[in-house]
């Protein structure tokens, strides 16, 4: 069920391209047809999280970074079917329609339907998140470096309860990319030889 007010919570914001983030007091809409809120619980960072710090790939400010976290929904928004208030979820920054030519390959879940979402703002062209008025960017559908944030509910999974929640945060991007690549990429097998240039996330 959508709850109606508007939250006041704590932010990480950045508000120009290589500036330092500040901590602010933000408010963090409702969610809208489609959307939840969730109260995140752990946020992980990601070098694409200093690049958005940076301006990339779009110089959207200001802006709430941070595309790798789990947290539990606080509030659902109408048309949401598969996911309900107390739900340990993950936000993405791909959705998965299950539908499309992409999710059905068993090769890529670059989702036609739900894809990368550049513009820093949610499907009707708003911001769900402002400090006093001004309105504050989402980076990619996530903005996970916040208390709370909305994003559409196709952007998020729920997760097995029996894995731990920074376990969980890391799964959303850091491991994910590197063992999708190895394994639906690179095509590496049992006896391959390779050579590994840094650990990333690892």
């Amino acid at each position: 069920m959508a709850n109606s007010r508007v939250i006041t919570c704590k932010a990480a914001v950045v508000r120009k391209c290589g500036e330092v983030l500040e901590v602010e007091e933000i408010e963090v809409d409702p969610p809208k047809s489609s959307e939840v809120r969730i109260k995140m619980l752990r946020a992980s960072i990601c070098h694409t999280d200093t690049l958005c710090c940076k301006g990339l790939p779009l110089p959207l400010f200001p802006r709430v970074p941070g595309h790798e976290g789990v947290g539990v929904i606080e509030s659902v928004g109408e048309n949401v079917t598969n996911l309900k208030v107390g739900d340990t979820v993950m936000p993405l920054y791909i959705g998965e329609c299950g539908e499309c030519s992409n999710c059905i390959s068993g090769i890529t879940n670059l989702c036609h339907k739900y894809p990368f979402n550049f513009n820093g703002l949610m499907a009707d062209g708003k911001s769900r998140m402002s400090v006093k008025g001004e309105k504050l960017y989402h980076h990619f559908s996530c903005s996970t470096w916040s208390e709370y944030t909305v994003i559409d509910a196709n952007y998020a999974v729920k997760v097995d309860p029996r894995i731990s929640l920074p376990r969980a945060s890391f799964l959303c991007c850091g491991f994910t990319t590197g063992f999708g690549s190895t394994s639906r990429v690179v095509n590496i097998h049992k006896g391959s030889t390779v050579a590994i240039i840094g650990l990333g996330a690892v």
